[in-house]
């Protein structure tokens, strides 16, 4: 089920997309993982999110809210992420495992090798910002997302989620 690689991509309170990503956009420098460290693991939630994959908008434009939890499993460089969201009245939940990159940055999906993700670094350790990099019939596509530990976001964090988006052609 797809349901939960979306989970990542899907929105509360705002659906924005933007267009193709322009060569001078400067993304924010990716944050390196440590697995072992406590501060990526546990429950995180669904604030913002943007995406150029007009599939996902139409798919799961009506989310009304959704979280993740995530386990790493340190001796096998991977993590767990176990998603729930809510469609009107129906709950979904899905698990799936990400490989973690040797350099400690870009998540793979082990179902879905075209799908990788970094978390960027933001300076807010409350909070992930994750940028999605997924081919798709020959393009790539990108789709920003903002979680935090508390489901209410903060301004600061909304701030750096509408800059890099608007940055980023949005």
């Amino acid at each position: 089920m797809a349901a939960f690689t979306m989970l990542v991509f899907i929105a509360i309170n705002l659906i924005q997309s933007f267009t193709a990503v322009p060569s001078n956009c400067e993304m924010l420098q990716p944050r390196k993982i440590d697995l072992k460290s406590t501060t990526f693991s546990g429950k995180w939630y669904l604030l913002r999110w943007a995406t150029q994959y007009e599939p996902y908008r139409k798919e799961f434009g009506h989310v009304d809210n959704a979280f993740f939890l995530n386990s790493p499993i340190v001796p096998m460089n991977k993590t767990l992420m176990k998603g729930y969201m809510r469609i009107g009245d129906e709950c979904i939940s899905q698990m799936e495992a990400y490989h973690l990159s040797s350099d400690g940055v870009d998540f793979t999906s082990e179902a879905k090798p075209f799908m990788v993700f970094r978390i960027l670094d933001t300076k807010i350790h409350t909070s992930l910002l994750f940028h999605m990099e997924e081919k798709r019939e020959g393009k790539t596509y990108h789709t920003i997302s903002l979680y935090g530990r508390n489901p209410i976001t903060m301004e600061n964090e909304l701030k750096i989620f509408e800059e890099h988006v608007q940055m980023c052609g949005g």
